[in-house]
């Protein structure tokens, strides 16, 4: 049987209404303290870490100590809870997926739990493979791609990969995973696109 790795910020919800915006306004300021820098320098080490190691925890981590926990507590503390809501519709989808579904996402065990409670969705997993179970090495580096594969013992072709990000699509596809791309503005020519994530039956059936 495939797996269906499913990521869960911007994926699960529509892009933007989510508590991500959030998460990202929350790194900021936790640079900014913790590095001593303003707004403008905090972003451009942010940018810097991205692009050396993957994520902003990676550079922090390395180059200031960061407690990775410590970080995922201050990041993730934000309203989820107000921002979403059961979604019968988002629900019934996945039940129509014949695939076992897992989380894939870079954020943290509880914040994701957090979500799929929100959502009403948290029972028709699996399991969630998250950061900590990365060691903390995010998408799209291929070492969670690997992991998650030796861990429930699939080959690249018994995977699917569904995600918002264009880079973390990528390198599934390049591992030989079938790749599926969600959002309007992220057309593709190396994977399958749906506007949201209620078209997922579409290219999995």
């Amino acid at each position: 049987m495939k797996i269906v790795l499913l990521d869960v910020d911007d994926t699960l919800y529509q892009k933007g209404t989510g508590p991500f915006q959030y998460v990202n306004e929350k790194i900021d300021s936790y640079v900014m303290s913790w590095c001593k820098v303003d707004f403008n320098a905090a972003r451009g080490l942010r940018k810097e870490y991205v692009g050396a190691y993957g994520s902003t925890l990676g550079g922090l981590m390395l180059h200031y100590g960061v407690d990775p926990d410590d970080y995922l507590r201050d990041v993730h503390d934000v309203p989820v809870e107000h921002l979403l809501s059961p979604d019968e519709r988002l629900r019934q989808t996945l039940e129509e997926i014949p695939h076992e579904l897992i989380v894939f996402s870079n954020g943290s065990t509880a914040y994701v739990n957090r979500i799929l409670e929100a959502l009403g969705i948290a029972d028709l997993f699996t399991d969630l493979f998250t950061i900590e179970y990365m060691d903390f090495i995010p998408k799209p580096r291929p070492y969670p791609y690997h992991k998650i594969m030796e861990l429930y013992g699939k080959s690249p072709h018994e995977c699917v990969m569904v995600d918002d990000r264009l880079p973390n699509v990528y390198t599934a596809i390049d591992m030989g995973m079938e790749g599926v791309l969600v959002g309007e503005d992220v057309p593709s020519s190396r994977a399958s696109g749906i506007r949201n994530i209620y078209e997922i039956s579409r290219v999995l059936s």
